[in-house]
């Protein structure tokens, strides 16, 4: 199986974009990128690829509302920009569903050590 418009959009419930197919692309690459290496069943990796997919439209040209008020026009979104796939509900999802454990790390900086530079120091 591999991930389709219409997997996408029972995901989001509906989608106002009438081709998903660079997002379910950019989905699918990410994710195999991330888990290179690691064995990923088909129908696993199917799930994980459909909940990335809606969480780059749900982040992007359709923001998750998590409250609107009437009168003033107030709108308040799920998560934060920045926030990586804490952002949506989809993006937790598809980090709950991967195996590999490979999404629940992606958007952290990676480590790294400095070392001052001695020179020029006199004992």
């Amino acid at each position: 199986m591999t991930v389709e418009h219409d997997d996408v959009e029972q995901v989001l419930g509906s989608t106002e974009i009438a081709d998903l197919s660079p997002f379910i692309e950019a989905a699918g690459r990410m994710y195999d990128n991330l888990t290179s290496g690691n064995t990923v069943d088909a129908d696993v990796r199917d799930d994980v690829v459909t909940q990335l997919t809606a969480h780059l439209v749900a982040t992007g040209p359709e923001r998750q509302v998590s409250s609107a008020g009437e009168g003033g026009g107030n709108v308040s979104f799920e998560g934060e920009t920045g926030e990586g796939l804490s952002g949506s509900t989809y993006g937790q999802m598809a980090v709950t569903l991967d195996p590999t454990g490979k999404l629940a790390t992606s958007d952290k900086p990676a480590p790294s050590v400095n070392v001052p530079d001695a020179k020029g120091i006199n004992d």
